[in-house]
């Protein structure tokens, strides 16, 4: 028997347009999980060791492993492989302003055994006809939620679309650290369809996690809308998502690595 389970719903792949029929599975995300929580479930696993002294043993691994990571050695933890990458066009110098260090993470042994050993459930078919689905990173054409400040963002879902005379309607970033909400213009908002939304993100967003929520009253026809806004919620990262991008099931690499051209 399985270890591990995934739940997942089937929705409509608002990608493609040709078929109606068409469908994907969408993961049921049950929560967000920081360090903190980790901590607990690691001192839940092994009682003997001290929390402070597991909190130690993490920032000391994080901290090595950056520093290599970072003088250019390709790390592989067995969990992760991971190397930096440069982005941008070369000049005559390193130029911050068109170039840029990104680092390239692919799943190791570790995750590829665990995938082996996770079953996947499916509810069927997501009720709420109100979600977001899938994006797309055009700075790293990365499709995982991550994102890149300043640059374009597109959001597939269903009956997205922010329209009604609501205040509340619109977009907004709230960052999970900070709480700090961030709503978008509507001059940020560069296309708006019912199954797609491209943004141009705030260029001074700093990493991190964030919330990407759409409120709207739009309820699937341009001349009816709902009494009262209703909002979907989407955990997104600007820079890069933990894990690195997508996973590519069990095989030995995932995800896409960023365009290096910018």
């Amino acid at each position: 028997m399985a270890k591990n389970i995934l739940k997942a719903w089937k929705v409509d792949n608002t990608i493609t347009t040709d078929d109606k029929t068409d469908k994907i599975f969408q993961l049921e995300t049950t929560r967000s999980t920081d360090l903190e929580l980790i901590l607990d479930r690691m001192v839940g696993k092994n009682p003997g060791v001290l929390r402070g002294t597991m909190q130690l043993s993490v920032d000391l691994y994080n901290e090595v492993v950056s520093e290599a990571i970072m003088n250019g050695e390709s790390v592989n933890t067995g969990l992760f492989r991971a190397v930096a990458q440069l982005k941008g066009l070369a000049g005559q110098a390193w130029d911050p302003k068109v170039n840029s260090i990104y680092v390239s993470l692919t799943q190791g042994k570790t995750l590829r055994e665990a995938i082996q050993n996770t079953n996947v459930e499916v509810l069927g078919d997501r009720p709420v006809k109100f979600y977001i689905g899938g994006s797309s990173d055009a700075a790293t054409r990365a499709t995982d939620f991550s994102a890149t400040a300043g640059e374009a963002f597109t959001v597939y879902g269903k009956n997205i679309l922010p329209a009604g005379s609501d205040p509340s309607v619109g977009i907004t970033l709230t960052n999970v650290s900070t709480k700090a909400v961030t709503k978008l213009e509507d001059k940020k908002i560069v296309l708006a369809e019912p199954s797609r939304l491209i943004l141009n993100l705030p260029a001074g967003l700093a990493d991190g996690e964030y919330t990407l929520t759409v409120t709207t009253q739009y309820k699937g026809s341009s001349t009816e809308f709902l009494k009262e806004p209703r909002s979907t919620s989407q955990s997104i990262y600007i820079g890069a998502a933990p894990g690195g991008g997508e996973s590519g099931g069990s095989g030995e690499g995932g995800g896409v690595d960023p365009n290096p051209l910018g």
